[in-house]
């Protein structure tokens, strides 16, 4: 398996790949790890601690399929603290990341929090407000989904707040959407 493309990934490692997974996690266990990052974030009623541990892969660690595509491999434990009527609760969890090119913890860091904003910012509003994942279309679904981010993409250069309540606004009014789109005053 080669890149055909020269780009660098970074991806996360799931279940889905069982081979993959415990060699992540095998090296974690054998190896010290490289560098560390250590953040913390306080919003939204909880106290999030996230912390990186990045590792070299060795050669012949990896599956055989994967090893000339990994270079590194993250361990992110994350740590939420909630406040809830009966008191504090902690919730714990470790993910494992790969990167196909070297990677300092904190850049880890940041490469996860900006998957997470592109998941946050596009992913759900596709799957809540626009229901993307419900849609039955079988025919060419991929013009629904270029419509879709078409809308997207006009309500965000309006620099809307909530889409959700735009597109209602939008959803009977074709002429506030054209002015709206093309940086009129909105109405």
């Amino acid at each position: 398996m080669a890149l055909e493309k020269e780009a660098d990934a970074v991806v996360q490692v799931k279940g889905n790949q069982p081979t993959l997974l415990d060699a992540c996690a095998s090296l974690a266990l054998h190896r010290v790890a490289a560098q560390c990052d250590v953040q913390h974030d306080k919003g939204h009623g909880r106290i999030e601690t996230r912390t990186v541990h990045t590792f070299d892969v060795p050669p012949h660690w990896m599956p055989e399929e994967w090893q000339a595509l990994v270079c590194q491999v993250a361990k992110i434990e994350r740590t939420s603290e909630r406040k809830t009527r009966d008191g504090w609760v902690r919730t714990a969890e470790t993910a494992w990341w790969i990167s196909t090119t070297p990677l300092s913890a904190a850049d880890f860091q940041l490469a996860i929090r900006g998957h997470w904003s592109v998941e946050n910012q596009n992913h759900y509003v596709r799957d809540v407000t626009l229901h993307e994942d419900a849609c039955r279309t079988r025919n060419k679904p991929c013009v629904l989904a270029r419509l879709r981010s078409m809308a997207l993409n006009c309500l965000r250069a309006a620099r809307v707040q909530n889409i959700a309540v735009e597109l209602q606004r939008h959803a009977m009014n074709f002429e506030r959407l054209r002015r709206c789109a093309y940086g009129n005053a909105r109405t």
